[in-house]
């Protein structure tokens, strides 16, 4: 089941049914932002892996190639030939793709990791600023109203129309800083299909393994 939805002007009613929805969002916020971290700690430890991974491979690949297959005699069968040449070509290609992936891993960080950062921050901090300024702002404009209700009728009408002007400015406050907030809160949902995904995404391709290469090293298949 999704998020229930916010509307604007809700933001001015202020009913118990908006705190509730808007609760849901902001449990929402937080699974996102600990997802997040997580993210980011376990991508960092993937990055390396992957750097790792492709300097063994690159090492293998480069003894591959070094190797140099003897044979008895003088002169070479077809098949040793063919064995030979495969293990160069496939030490060839093994380090033609490691260089690639050496490439993209490089710049890993900057095109991964600082994104999803940049978002955690950036998105869901705003968010969260926004956050402390409605609840500041609910604190302030409910405690005035709780006052003005409790005003006795026998003040000043002077009085009275200055508690009501004062209502009135916090209320405005209050309205302005809710609507922000759901605004901010929308803004995120909408960010996180893009800003958010994108880098995930790009970290499931950087996690597949490498292609797999067919040798065919015998072409007599009778050969054991």
């Amino acid at each position: 089941m999704g998020l229930p939805t916010l509307e604007f002007s809700d933001s001015y009613l202020d009913s118990p049914d908006f705190r509730e929805r808007l609760q849901c969002h902001e449990i929402e916020l937080e699974r996102t932002n600990k997802f997040i971290k997580e993210l980011i700690k376990d991508g960092s430890l993937l990055i390396g892996a992957l750097r790792n991974l492709s300097m063994a491979v690159q090492k293998f690949s480069q003894s591959l190639q070094d190797f140099q297959f003897e044979c008895i005699g003088d002169a070479e069968t077809d098949d040793e030939i063919n064995i030979a040449q495969s293990l160069k070509e496939f030490a060839r290609l093994l380090i033609a793709v490691e260089e690639e992936r050496r490439r993209l891993i490089q710049n890993a960080n900057d095109v991964l990791i600082a994104p999803l950062e940049k978002f955690r921050k950036e998105q869901i901090g705003a968010a969260k600023d926004g956050k402390k300024k409605f609840d500041k702002e609910s604190e302030k404009y409910y405690s005035i109203l709780e006052k003005h209700l409790n005003l006795s009728a026998k003040k000043k009408e002077s009085h009275l129309q200055d508690a009501d002007t004062q209502i009135d400015r916090e209320h405005q406050n209050f309205y302005e800083a809710s609507l922000e907030y759901v605004v901010k809160i929308q803004e995120v949902q909408e960010k996180k299909k893009f800003e958010f995904v994108e880098p995930v995404s790009l970290l499931f391709i950087f996690s597949l393994p490498l292609p797999t290469f067919t040798v065919n090293v015998f072409k007599d298949e009778n050969v054991d």
